[in-house]
């Protein structure tokens, strides 16, 4: 397989280098990453903007990205990703692909490995990027960046406290070394919070909050066209159990039918090294990565009489990206390769019922899911003229996954089944683009994504299995800049989903995956940005319609809407300086109404959160006064429906707290 990959990888480029083409100039072929000639939806969030938001999780990104849901149980491993309409909702592959630093996260779970202290800016790129990325990203790609090294000496220290007892601590150390070719940097977290629901039978807190984080970065850049940097991250996060409310919405912050406080530790470790070289007219860049982690629950559900669950997850994963971009005078090519190999993903799981027979009985489920990963991408660009572009793209995609499962069933005996499928999809892009001489740019692209199938590895006897979801995208959008203070983007889109991917949930919180043939979700989005020397003002809006049209195995459900899809997304924010030194910030975000189950009779309503801060800033030093949840509103963010039950997860309450940060 090896091989064959790097063949493919020479075959593709050789061709596409091959191809010449007339001279022409054009102003707009650039190197360097500009979201306005992009020919997607892009949402860049720059520090001002994370800090305006208080953006702590990627979960508070909900919003401020339109038409973006991020959500869950309440850890940091379990994360729900919905982008106009594709969810991985409760599912262990994400449809959205994430890098940090360039260097692509291996896994659906390190997720939650992110330090927001630490991060430089945020940008989202919603719709599938199969040509542009090398990761598989059917809904998006959130490319994180964070602090690195600089040549300059320079440190930070944050500290903050608020209600709750929630305490945060940030320190950043960077600078060159003794070679000044050479730069490095240092950054910990800690935070740590008691949170917000309380455990009546046993008195403690139930969604407590403990997380460490440790990054360091060696970057070697000489007066050449040659970078590259070492990295490495460490993180540890030690959570209080998912506090659920079961078929009520009474006294939402108090738990009072779980005899045993639960939780969630994750342990991650990721070692990169990316290497850049940059000409005039062409770059070259190569990420390395190896990353492993291991997710420990303990889990009670107040059902069935009691039921406690035991999980140990650990993974193992390397992954291999190049990427190669040309300028020439009229054109731009983009061509690459991505190669993953997931040696070890051992999932081991315990349920035991704890009073529903006269003694405990239990089930001892495992299941090893290794996976390996190939693509091949290119896009090619071609500037007709000043105005005018076009653009077309390829993705060749193979997945191979093996499944090896061992179940008993509360004393029955023992039932084992394994199998081993690959999937092979190529996937286009094509798009036209018109540069206004106004600094706009409208644009009409088609893409296409999908995600690999799998196996429903609770079933008795046999692997069940469902089939690779497929999106073919459509999307019309406008974007200009007005002046220096101000940018606009409007975008129109229509996504025609191939075997959906629906999880469904019965008594025993067991998932069963379906397919829906056919869905689709369609919508608009409004981003706006303005600042002057005294205001910033950001604001984000989209709405969405979404259905299944068919589903054979379960007719009954067609035309319902898709789970976890919010039908609106909306947030404004601003920041307001008072005079050289005092300002204040407020935003309120607004979330629609949701559906989370496949026959859409549990359905959560609309909410709205407000936040507020006062703040004081001379030279280096920066304090704020902030109130999240300024109303302290009452909502559920999450929902899990089984035929009998109801599990809701509420939102935040109301937090009080100050921080503050200095620059040496």
């Amino acid at each position: 397989m090896k091989h064959n990959f790097l063949l493919y990888f020479i075959i593709w480029y050789s061709y596409l280098y091959a191809l010449e083409l007339p001279e022409i100039s054009i102003e707009a072929c650039k190197l360097e990453h500009n979201s306005l000639y992009t020919s997607s939806s892009v949402s860049s969030i720059n520090q001002q903007t994370i800090d305006l938001y208080n953006t702590k999780s990627l979960e508070d990104l909900s919003a401020i990205v339109s038409n973006t849901n991020i959500s869950g149980i309440g850890n940091r491993s379990d994360k729900t990703f919905t982008i106009r309409g594709v969810s991985n909702y409760v599912a262990f592959e994400s449809s959205t692909a994430m890098y940090i630093d360039d260097v692509p996260i291996p896994f659906s779970y390190g997720f939650g490995m992110v330090d927001f202290n630490n991060l430089e800016s945020i940008e989202v790129l919603k719709g599938a990027q199969g040509t542009l990325f090398g990761k598989n990203a059917e809904s998006g790609v959130i490319n994180i960046y964070t602090k690195g090294p600089s040549k300059e000496f320079e440190s930070k220290i944050s500290v903050g406290y608020g209600a709750y007892n929630t305490q945060e601590f940030y320190g950043l150390v960077s600078g060159p070394t003794a070679n000044k070719d050479f730069s490095y940097s240092f950054s910990f977290t800690k935070e740590s919070a008691d949170g917000f629901s309380k455990n009546k039978l046993t008195g403690n807190d139930f969604d407590t909050k403990d997380f460490l984080s440790f990054s360091s970065k060696l970057r070697y850049d000489p007066d050449t066209p040659l970078d590259v940097t070492v990295g490495y991250i460490k993180s540890k996060s030690d959570d209080g159990g998912s506090p659920f409310k079961i078929n009520t919405k009474q006294d939402p912050y108090v738990i009072d039918n779980e005899p045993t406080d639960d939780s969630v530790k994750i342990n991650t470790d990721m070692l990169s090294l990316v290497i850049n070289y940059k000409e005039k007219d062409y770059a070259f860049s190569s990420a390395t990565s190896y990353a492993k982690q291991s997710v420990l629950k303990n889990d009670y559900v107040a059902i069935l009489s009691g039921l406690k669950l035991d999980t140990d997850i650990d993974i193992v994963e390397l992954a291999q990206e190049f990427r190669f971009k040309q300028i020439y005078q009229n054109s731009e090519l983009l061509t690459g390769a991505f190669y993953s190999d997931k040696p070890q993903f051992d999932y081991k799981e315990d349920q035991t019922l704890l009073t529903l027979y006269p003694s405990p009985v239990s089930s001892k489920n495992s299941l090893e899911n290794p996976d390996e990963n190939v693509a091949l991408f290119s896009q090619y660009t071609y500037y007709l003229n000043d105005n005018y572009s076009v653009m077309g793209g390829l993705r060749y995609q193979t997945t191979k996954r093996s499944f090896s499962r061992t179940m008993n069933t509360f004393g029955a005996a023992p039932s084992s089944a394994e199998a081993q499928t690959k999937w092979t999809h190529i996937l286009p892009t094509l798009s036209l683009s018109y540069y206004g001489d106004d600094e706009s740019h409208t644009y009409l692209t088609y893409s296409s994504g999908y995600r690999p199938g799998g196996y429903n590895y609770r079933t008795s006897n046999t692997l069940v299995p469902y089939e690779p979801e497929t999106t073919d995208s459509l999307e019309l959008g406008h974007k200009r800049s007005i002046g220096s203070f101000s940018s606009l983007s409007m975008v129109l889109f229509y996504n025609q989903i191939e075997n959906l991917r629906v999880n469904t949930f019965d008594n025993n919180l067991t998932t069963i995956t379906l397919n829906a043939q056919q869905a689709y979700s369609y919508g608009a989005e409004v981003d706006l940005s303005y600042k002057t020397d005294s205001l910033n003002l950001f604001m984000a809006c989209g709405i969405i319609e979404t259905k299944m049209k068919r589903i054979d195995s379960n007719p009954e459900y067609q035309g319902k809407h898709i789970i976890d899809v919010p039908n609106m997304t909306a947030i404004i924010g601003a920041k307001y300086s008072l005079n050289p030194n005092y300002y204040v910030q407020s935003s309120v975000k607004y979330m629609g109404e949701r559906y989370y189950n496949i026959s859409n009779s549990a359905k959560e309503s609309s909410f709205s959160v407000a936040n507020f801060g006062l703040g004081y800033k001379k030279d280096s030093f920066d304090a704020l006064l902030y109130v999240n949840n300024l109303l302290d509103k009452e909502y559920v963010d999450f929902m899990i429906s089984t035929p009998s039950n109801d599990y809701y997860h509420f939102g935040a309450s109301r937090v009080i707290g100050v921080k503050a940060s200095m620059d040496f």
